[in-house]
């Protein structure tokens, strides 16, 4: 087979480039290729940092570590009202005028510049957001200040509801500046184009990261940070693999920092970096499911029509009688329509995720188990059709011209037995786990805020029960829904996290079984003469072992995936559920005993 595939003739492969949007530093192949023939073996290019002379040591990327500082000031911009008193805020934080200016438009804030924002974004702000914004806070302030005679038809409840789902943005969004980077900061703070609306678009959940594929780079970007963060340089590592499938592998165009082929690798090889970059860009560039945005749709439109359907079947006029109700019902209406689009549109978005996470993992775990991942699981296609066709055209020419009469779509596997396989794998596994951090720490913050809100619901449901205050029916139908539709989203999102989770069982599962066949192995060895194989399961068998007490320790023990503080299990969602149904009974105790009945309009104690 080896003698076939030597005679073949292959093209050169062109390889592609994206823009990198990093600060601290810019990939390059160039760059790559000088640091790479620094590597006497793989052990050395797993300690990235000692082969770095000491002033460039500052461009590799640290993990990303949570800023109190950075939440509790977005906190302040985010829930001040923006135009007129976000950024007098922000002029005394920063205390510098031009550093001021170009926070709040960095931040949209006080958009108001066309270098740092399209015309497009200065639509959607000064059109719609920034109303929007303004409407939904004098509505609640009117409802608080305004004689009650006048908004008499007015729900308390309601609207302060409406306020803190509108304002549940705000503490998503400190959350996501909480896990900035520092250089992001800085960024921050300069002017365009060091930052741009781009950038921001990038660093969205909503955005890039929900569609990497709209974002060139992004990918490759995380990718970096993520082999950064692991000390560990994966162009410098490689599987070995038979030459046939090497050779394929080699073959196939894709990003020129991830090739499969690198000057320190063999020809039996395949860079841990080209397999990695393949299974991510595989998962991460598939579209949102539509599945789950009709879902969240749904649950938008229950929540944001109840309250003035059931107004409606009361005969009362939906949107109140006098002119100030009519401005507060809208202001109302409005929170919940943005409020429950974009905070149902995160718990879809944290599902997706978590479930793009547990697929890459999958992947990774069935290339060493046999017969692994078919060739076309595997490799990713560029969306544009001339690439992609040239690519394709090349894959069945080097299959046709292969004697070996093997199918047009074989597997490719990985075999733990070597050494150093098992030591690439598992480097690879720790970066895989570490890929867009700065996201995976935000969506299960995201996770948790949403459960809070649910909960805060409930306990609104129990303050009107027990203290018998002053609200419409139609309240008590809108806490149920909304409890209803957050946890429903939030134990599909939990679902999946807890999937991810227990694939790290799952694969120190399979990995302990493999041990117990290399004992096996090397048993039946013991009885034989002590060849070199002999040699080389023992290698394997010891690293292993390694491998089987770093997944126990760091996915079990010190980094597990977390939802409310706590590692994402089965125990988790029972408690979630428990708290919430607990409040539920709890509620409807205290409407048992308190006697409160409602008039021929819907209200208690009008």
């Amino acid at each position: 087979m080896d003698q076939a595939v030597s005679k073949t003739s292959f093209p050169e492969v062109k390889h592609h480039k994206n823009e990198s949007k990093l600060h601290k530093r810019h990939p390059s192949k160039e760059e790559d290729e000088k640091l790479l023939s620094q590597f006497p073996n793989s052990l050395h290019a797993a300690k990235l940092r000692s082969a770095l002379p000491e002033d460039k040591l500052h461009t590799l990327h640290n993990p990303v570590e949570f800023s109190w500082r950075q939440f509790w000031v977005t906190m302040l911009y985010e829930n001040l009202p923006p135009v007129l008193i976000a950024p007098l805020a922000v002029l005394l934080v920063e205390r510098s005028l031009s550093r001021a200016w170009h926070v709040m438009n960095h931040r949209c804030l006080f958009v108001c510049s066309r270098k740092h924002n399209s015309r497009g974004n200065h639509i959607f702000f000064w059109v719609f957001f920034y109303p929007i914004y303004w409407m939904i806070t004098l509505a609640l302030l009117l409802r608080f200040f305004a004689p009650e005679a006048v908004v008499l038809n007015v729900d308390l409840f309601q609207i302060s509801l409406a306020y803190l789902f509108f304002s549940l943005r705000a503490l998503i969004v400190s959350a996501k500046y909480g896990y900035y980077r520092p250089e992001d900061y800085a960024q921050l703070q300069c002017p365009a184009p060091n930052w741009s609306e781009a950038q921001t678009n990038r660093r969205l959940v909503g955005g890039g990261w929900t569609n990497p594929a709209n974002f060139p780079g992004l990918i490759e970007d995380e990718l970096i940070c993520a082999m950064d963060e692991n000390d560990v340089a994966l162009q410098g590592i490689s599987f070995k693999m038979d030459r046939e499938t090497s050779s394929r592998l080699r073959k196939h165009s894709t990003d020129e920092l991830f090739t499969a082929e690198t000057g320190c690798n063999e020809k039996d090889e395949v860079t841990t970096g080209f397999i990695l970059h393949q299974i991510l860009s595989s998962v991460y560039n598939l579209k949102f499911p539509p599945i789950y945005s009709l879902s969240f749709l749904i649950l938008a439109l229950a929540i944001m029509l109840c309250t003035f359907l059931i107004r409606l079947s009361y005969g009362l006029n939906t949107f109140g009688d006098a002119s100030l109700e009519v401005f507060i019902f809208i202001g109302c209406l409005l929170g919940f329509l943005f409020g429950s689009l974009g905070n149902l549109n995160f718990g879809m978005i944290c599902a997706h995720d978590f479930n793009r996470r547990a697929t890459t993992l999958k992947i990774l775990g069935r290339l060493i188990q046999y017969p692994g991942v078919r060739l076309s699981e595997l490799l990713f296609h560029k969306p544009n059709p001339e690439e992609k066709e040239k690519d394709k055209e090349s894959t069945k020419s080097t299959m046709q011209e292969s004697s070996t009469g093997e199918p047009n779509d074989p597997y490719v596997y990985i075999d733990i037995k070597k050494p150093g396989n098992v030591f690439a794998w598992m480097i690879c596994r720790k970066t895989l786990r570490s890929f867009g951090e700065i996201f995976y720490l935000r969506i299960q913050a995201y996770t948790s805020i949403l459960l809070s809100y649910a909960i805060l619901c409930v306990l609104f449901l129990n303050v009107i029960a027990w203290t018998q205050t002053r609200h419409h029916v139609s309240t008590i139908w809108l806490l149920i829904i909304i409890v209803f539709s957050i946890s429903a989203v939030c134990v599909f999102a939990i679902s999946k996290a807890t999937k991810l989770q227990t694939l790290s069982s799952d694969q120190r599962d399979q990995v302990q079984k493999e041990l117990f066949f290399l004992e096996k192995e090397l048993m039946d060895a013991e009885n034989a003469d002590k060849t070199l194989e002999f040699k080389q399961f023992s290698q394997a068998k010891v690293l292993l072992q390694q491998v089987d007490e770093s997944i126990n320790f760091h996915e079990l023990i010190h980094k597990p995936t977390k939802v409310m503080g706590y590692a994402a299990t089965q125990s988790v969602i029972s408690s979630a559920l428990g708290i919430i149904l607990t409040g539920f009974v709890l509620a409807v105790e205290g409407f048992s005993g308190s006697g409160i009945s409602y008039d021929l309009n819907g209200w208690f104690n009008y």
